[in-house]
């Protein structure tokens, strides 16, 4: 299936722009009452974008201490949940860990790494929506604007300064709640017209399975490999002759002079192997003052 390319932001620029969320419908709780009000919404909520956002690292000795804010919004309001207040991270473990609630976003990897040893929760029914825009032959991470581009036909603008804006702040700025807001929002609005977008798509061809590979066939006898052969015999060799019998040290004490050998001929060829020869018997030594048997 070949690679599609997602709307540039050159492309975007083109549509009209995406409809953010008004200053009124994005809260953030800092108050009893506040999160009282804030947990009644998002628990009941069947849907949930999501997003997250952390102090950038400037210096390779700093620690990451992120993430700093939990985004969670429906179609028409968000929340912005502040990790440094214990509620806040006991209403953003309560959702995120919740199985009834889906949790819609974009790039989400890191989250899933780092926010259960924040809150101390696993999270569960998560979607990154990059997947299914992956799904569909598109790159690996599409992010919230490509997303809007393709899917609502809108443009979403991104601020790169408020990015890379200090979230571990006590009071975030306007510039940032909208930014922080806008994006848990567009989530939202992606996934609830996501399957409208899905059935306009070409169908998603499945890759065929991979053969299975042929069992390699036998090889014959030799072969470096394979099963072996039968094993040659080989005719005995010279050196392989019986070989004459061991005689002990008594039996070689004798009075009698031992006959000499007649000598070999070394150049006459052998055809056959030397026939062994019968040991000589040789008289037991005699001890002087005793008489000899006999």
């Amino acid at each position: 299936m070949p690679r599609l390319h997602a709307p540039s932001k050159d492309d975007s620029r083109l549509l009209p722009p995406f409809a953010a969320l008004p200053e009124r419908c994005i809260h953030v709780p800092a108050t009893d009452a506040e999160f009282a009000a804030a947990r009644a919404a998002l628990m009941a909520a069947p849907v949930l974008g999501f997003d997250t956002e952390s102090k950038p690292l400037f210096h390779a000795h700093q620690t990451d201490t992120g993430p700093h804010v939990v985004q969670l919004a429906t179609c028409d309001q968000a929340w912005l949940l502040q990790l440094h207040h214990a509620q806040a991270r006991a209403l953003a473990a309560d959702v995120l860990a919740s199985e009834s609630i889906c949790k819609a976003g974009f790039g989400l990897d890191h989250d899933r790494s780092a926010l259960p040893g924040r809150l101390g929760v696993a999270l569960h029914n998560v979607i990154d929506l990059d997947r299914v825009f992956k799904r569909h032959g598109y790159a690996s991470s599409v992010g919230v604007r490509a997303a809007v581009a393709l899917v609502l036909g809108q443009n979403f603008h991104k601020s790169k300064k408020i990015s890379t804006s200090n979230w571990a702040a006590p009071q975030l700025s306007l510039a940032q709640r909208h930014y922080a807001a806008n994006d848990a929002h567009g989530a939202a609005m992606v996934h609830a017209a996501l399957p409208a977008w899905e059935q306009r798509q070409p169908a998603v061809a499945e890759r065929p399975a991979r053969p299975a590979r042929p069992a390699p066939e036998p090889r014959g006898p030799g072969s470096s490999s394979g099963p072996r052969g039968p094993r040659r015999h080989h005719a005995p060799r010279e050196q392989d002759a019986p070989r004459e019998p061991h005689v002990s040290h008594e039996q070689h004490v004798s009075h009698e002079p031992h006959e000499p050998h007649a000598p070999r001929e070394s150049s006459a060829p052998r055809s056959s192997p030397r026939p062994s020869r019968t040991p000589r018997l040789l008289q037991a030594p005699v001890t002087p003052g005793k008489p000899s048997p006999g």
